[in-house]
């Protein structure tokens, strides 16, 4: 922990703020402020970099609903700097380096501050669970991983206890992939509990998602092509599959609903090169026949390769393991995590390229690029366990999910 001795710092940094009165007889007094006054500030854009070190005593820590982001770590009233690496502020003059101890951790009477929804960051939320029993000595910082619901983490900042009773305020950060209930196991002082938070369906369904391709920030659209637009598109159902397109063709030759039988009429014919893409890979240029709305077009194999690459990504859902035993099985999907933002691509299978009758549904995805290879064309393909760009017969009906231009 660091700590300030030399007075000209504390003086300098005090006069800085103008809230310093100097008395010969009676010494220094820095500013002193609530610490509801500060998380307004921070509210305000007041404490950044610039104001690195700036010293202040804190006559009350802030109300436990308002104990997040810098004022976190304000547990009671004392000397504080603020921190800009850590964006937080800091206390200076401990109370004791005794190690923390308490009689009770009360999880059961936590409040929990703030929602969570499925595949949104979790932004805002918190949850503050009291104690009882607190000698005022240090507890270290602790994160602590879901149960259930996974893929998020309860933060706790050092700190120190109060004597008596208390709170301490844990920080939820993580994405949440699906709905349900995330479970924290805490341990603070030998003292052990658990609190829960309940995974909420998205109220509001993005467009766009905002992504890492190339080192470029692109825009995908958050459905496939031809999916029901007032439909979760994170949640895979039936309504969000979309349609299915074979290559370089403006006009989708089935639908999530068309039986997985043959299809009446089906063209085997392949569309000729540049049908999606009159320009290069490098520099593409979309055409007529691209079926993606103004502004959007097919994504060329690099761009689907580089975005794999600058991704994590996980698997939802109940997964076919023949081409014929999931054309009712609308569960499966993989999930993306690029550039702190969540996609979700339905395993929608395909429509063979003979008779149009479907094939691999919740078994395997395929979605198109607009780049060829000789007679045939590449798609991202994926299972359960890899995902690659593959060549394709160009006459397969494969889903499309548009970029950005």
């Amino acid at each position: 922990m660091r700590k300030i001795y030399l007075l000209p710092t504390i003086f300098f940094g005090s006069l800085f703020y103008g809230q310093t009165f100097i008395d010969a007889s009676e010494g220094l007094i820095i500013p002193r402020l609530t610490g509801n006054f500060l998380q307004t500030a921070e509210l305000k854009g007041v404490y950044s970099n610039a104001k690195d070190a700036i010293l202040v005593y804190v006559t009350a820590p802030p109300d436990p609903e308002r104990r997040t982001g810098q004022v976190e770590g304000i547990d009671s009233k004392g000397f504080y700097y603020f921190d800009a690496a850590s964006n937080r502020w800091v206390r200076i003059i401990s109370r004791g380096s005794a190690t923390a101890a308490l009689s009770q951790l009360l999880c059961s009477s936590s409040t929990n501050i703030g929602i969570l929804e499925a595949t949104r960051p979790a932004s805002g939320v918190s949850v503050i669970v009291p104690y009882n029993g607190g000698n005022g000595g240090v507890y270290p910082a602790l994160s602590v991983p879901s149960m259930g619901i996974t893929n998020l983490n309860a933060t706790l900042y050092q700190g120190n206890l109060s004597v008596g009773g208390g709170f301490l305020v844990f920080n939820i950060t993580g994405i949440p992939l699906t709905t349900g209930t995330a479970i924290f196991n805490i341990n603070i002082a030998g003292k052990d509990c658990s609190f829960s938070l309940q995974v909420q369906p998205k109220t509001k369904f993005d467009d766009v998602v905002n992504v890492s391709i190339n080192g470029q920030i692109r825009q995908i659209m958050s459905r496939n092509l031809g999916a029901n637009p007032t439909q979760d598109p994170d949640v895979p159902s039936q309504a969000i599959m979309g349609d299915y397109f074979q290559w370089g063709k403006r006009n989708a030759v089935a639908t999530p609903y068309t039986p997985d039988v043959a299809i009446a009429g089906w063209s085997t014919e392949g569309a000729a090169d540049k049908a999606w893409n009159s320009g290069t890979e490098t520099n593409p240029l979309k055409t007529v026949n691209d079926p993606c709305p103004s502004g959007f077009r097919l994504p060329t194999r690099n761009e689907w390769v580089q975005f794999n690459s600058a991704s994590t990504s996980s698997t939802i859902g109940t997964w076919a393991t023949t081409p014929t035993n999931g054309p009712t099985n609308f569960t499966a999907a993989i999930v993306f995590n690029n550039n702190g933002n969540t996609l979700t691509l339905p395993v929608s299978g395909y429509r063979n390229e003979a008779s149009g009758s479907l094939q691999n549904r919740a078994r395997f995805g395929y979605y198109w690029s607009s780049t060829e290879s000789s007679t045939s064309a590449y798609a991202l393909n994926f299972g359960i366990s890899a995902v690659n760009a593959t060549a394709y017969t160009r006459g397969d009906g494969f889903s499309i999910r548009c970029i950005s231009e």
